[in-house]
């Protein structure tokens, strides 16, 4: 490919536009503050999901750096997970924690802001053995199959990026850890299906940044879009100004 790309994408901007082009305006383009994750007003799920992945992160930080008696952590899911990391290190030579991995058009790695970036993943566990990885992508929350319609989900992308960078690696083990179900969905990808995923993320990323019209697409998630009725032909979201209250007799 020879035109640098307009936007860099990730997995959640792949995911938005695919759900709602228009959705995916207000959001990364336009950068509507209504859609933007306010820090104040976080849900309790979101910060949650946040403090079970910065405690993880610590805990492979900690082992990493030979620290001894771990303290144990107040939540129980991140204490459930530990034995799990734990033999990952026992299998693995080296293992590291969240990663920000930013690759160009090329499939190289680059500044994870830097102006050729292309694709951006953060990998939250990665481990390496000579030939074989393995990515993990901590959830919290329901048992859900995040893999879209397309059959490419973040576990593609995280192969694709991984197997890019890792260029001695043939096999990567890349896994969903449900850390509230104590269960593992892995997804394993050989280096002969690089060209493959590399080939798909380079069609969505210039369906992407050819996109000029954003139209609405009316989806099950219209219910919890931030789209007024004034943006979005399908928004479910109630228009405030349009109530007028009327006091008792």
């Amino acid at each position: 490919m020879s035109t640098k790309p307009v936007m860099a994408l990730s997995h959640s901007r792949l995911a938005d536009f695919n759900q709602c082009p228009l959705k995916f305006k207000y959001k990364y383009i336009d950068k509507n503050k209504a859609f933007l994750i306010d820090d104040n007003a976080k849900s309790p799920h979101l910060v949650r999901g946040q403090n079970v992945h910065k405690a993880l992160e610590n805990y492979v930080i900690k082992v990493n750096a030979g620290q001894e008696a771990i303290p144990p952590s107040s939540l129980p899911e991140v204490e459930n997970t530990k034995p799990y990391i734990d033999s990952v290190f026992k299998t693995y030579q080296q293992v590291m924690p969240e990663q920000q991995i930013s690759v160009d058009v090329n499939y190289k790695q680059v500044d994870w802001f830097a102006k050729d970036s292309y694709y951006r993943a953060i990998l939250d566990l990665i481990a390496i053995n000579p030939n074989v990885a393995r990515i993990d992508d901590y959830k919290t929350g329901k048992l859900t199959d995040y893999t879209p319609e397309n059959g490419y989900g973040q576990l593609h992308l995280s192969a694709c990026i991984g197997m890019s960078v890792l260029e001695n690696v043939e096999k990567i083990i890349t896994s969903y850890i449900y850390v509230d179900h104590r269960q593992i969905v892995p997804v394993t990808f050989t280096r002969a299906q690089l060209p493959d995923l590399q080939r798909h993320f380079n069609e969505e990323s210039e369906k992407v940044n050819s996109e000029v019209n954003f139209d609405p697409t009316p989806n099950k998630f219209c219910n919890f879009c931030e789209a007024t009725k004034a943006q979005c032909p399908y928004s479910k979201k109630m228009d405030t100004t349009q109530l007028v209250f009327k006091p008792k007799a």
